[in-house]
């Protein structure tokens, strides 16, 4: 039986525009505005195939299950990025079937053409107002469509390799007893089989009127992946003659100590006046280790050295790294809103040197705050009325109000400006495969409940006694760590539940750091 409109005592005319608008919200309900019925349910049926999935998935990852939801049925993309293609097609068809609704909505609700042809800037009238309806309609098909390329584009990344490192097709040792040709990458795709996943941060201060990169921040996380348990060790950027594992190459090598520029003396540090251990600045190691592939290996032989390093201090093996520069830590900021932060002091700099290189009179009032990417990096790194040591507090806070202020709907909409500061400025070796173990894995973390140390002289765990995880200084005063004291406190922070850590290290709680 055909599909006529129905007879209805008075004659009434529909509006093309209005019948074009609800499919353009519903497809079929603007058919059954314009009298077609049987019309209107086949593309409400068509609808509701598409529409109920998607809206019983929304209620139950915001309202019910929450992002864990949302992780489990991103993990087939994160393992195989080409899967985003289909959803990609799946949107395409989607818009086609909405902009054939929208116009025969219209089409039905005008009727048919009169015989005689009307004014031609009528006709022109009518046009333009269909295809801003279907200009409309595709709107959010093109904000999904151009994120779903965003996502394709940064899973499919190279995230690994620094361009900074030298070309080399020597072999070398990846720091963990193992030859592997610099070319290469031995890249971990999942947590260990026991115990922790130990992540190593590092903010790259590399820019205008700056040479090569340097790592003004390191801070090793350390996660249990069954509890959450976590722990936050900060490594300051000044330690000089660091150890090296004996076992290593590096514990042989004779050339010189990088960059030369790596003291704040401007001057080499002989390797023959160190033996068994790294001569220059802690902040160096990265660099160093680009500049030599052939002692480290990978694909990113500055991550290699510095996880190999930063590890035997620390006495445990650092499975994953992420660098990234301050600018890029800028971009990302504003990408997501900015962050909450509770500032326990005024901080103020008369010259403070901006990521173009410029300079400029800078504070920041104590209390309750909300800071943009330029005003965080302030926060995080300003060294004015402070010291590198302050400066480590600061830069756990930063850490912190990102782990409890990133939403995922923020990133979401952000991602047009957060995937190419991204790209720029971030290196890692978490394998695109492990983000969702990952973002399970920050579930489980209580921010409230990290154990927190700062390894640099006059700690205050240790006020009023002569303990410190400095042995000793230099000639020209840079501080040399206490390997053994500093790798004893490490496990006994990783062997305790938070809690009990913090009592037992006599450690001050974060939140007591960062208000």
């Amino acid at each position: 039986m055909p599909d006529v409109p129905r007879p209805s005592a008075r004659v009434r005319s529909p509006n093309p525009f209005l019948a074009a608008i609800l499919s353009a919200v519903i497809p079929g309900a603007g058919q059954l505005y314009a009298g077609r019925p049987r019309r209107g349910r086949v593309f409400l049926a068509i609808t509701a195939v598409f529409v109920i999935p998607a809206v019983v998935l929304f209620l139950m990852v915001f309202y019910i299950e929450g992002v864990g939801l949302a992780v489990t049925l991103s993990r087939p993309f994160f393992r195989n990025p080409d899967l985003l293609g289909v959803l990609l097609l799946a949107n395409a068809v989607l818009l086609v079937f909405r902009a054939v609704a929208v116009v025969d909505a219209f089409l039905i609700a005008r009727g048919p053409s009169p015989g005689r042809v009307g004014r031609q800037g009528a006709a022109s009238a009518v046009l333009l107002g269909l295809a801003a309806i279907l200009v409309i309609t595709a709107v959010p098909h093109g904000w999904v469509g151009r994120r779903n390329l965003l996502l394709y584009d940064v899973m499919t990344h190279d995230f690994v390799s620094d361009p900074g490192q030298v070309t080399t097709t020597t072999a070398a040792d990846d720091g963990t007893g193992t030859t592997v040709p610099s070319t290469t990458s031995s890249v971990p795709t999942a947590f260990p089989s026991e115990g922790r996943v130990n992540l190593l941060l590092m903010g790259g201060d590399a820019g205008v009127g700056r040479t090569g990169i340097r790592t003004d921040s390191m801070i090793v996380v350390s996660i249990d992946p069954e509890t959450g348990w976590t722990a936050m060790f900060g490594i300051p950027r000044n330690l000089r003659r660091m150890p090296v594992p004996p076992d290593h190459a590096i514990a042989t090598f004779t050339g010189g100590a990088g960059t030369g520029s790596s003291s704040t003396t401007g001057s080499t540090v002989p390797w023959s006046n160190c033996p068994g251990c790294f001569p220059a600045l802690a902040w160096d190691i990265y660099a160093f280790g680009l500049e030599h592939p052939e002692l480290f290996g990978g694909q990113n032989s500055g991550a290699t050295a510095a996880k190999t390093l930063l590890g035997y201090l620390l006495g445990i093996e650092i499975h994953y790294f992420a660098i990234v520069d301050l600018e890029g830590f800028v971009d990302i900021i504003d990408a997501i809103g900015g962050i909450d932060i509770t500032i326990p002091e005024d901080l103020y700099d008369p010259a403070y040197p901006n990521e173009d290189g410029t300079t400029e009179e800078k504070r920041l009032s104590a209390g309750a705050q909300h800071l943009d990417g330029h005003d965080a990096l302030f926060y995080a790194r300003s060294r004015q009325q402070s010291d590198d040591f302050n400066r480590m507090n600061r830069q756990r806070c930063v850490l912190e109000a990102l782990a409890e202020g990133s939403d995922p709907v923020e990133l979401l909409q952000g991602l047009p400006s957060i995937v190419p500061a991204i790209e720029e400025s971030v290196r890692t070796d978490v394998a695109i495969a492990s983000i969702p173990d990952f973002l399970d894995l920050m579930s489980k973390v209580n921010t409230d409940e990290i154990v927190s140390i700062r390894f640099m002289p006059n700690a205050p765990e240790f006020s009023g006694t002569p303990t410190s995880y400095i042995a000793n200084w230099t000639d020209d005063g840079f501080p040399i760590p206490d390997r053994d004291f500093i790798a004893d406190t490490v496990d006994t922070a990783l062997s305790l539940p938070p809690l009990e850590a913090i009592q037992v290290l006599n450690l001050q709680p974060l939140d007591d750091v960062c208000g």
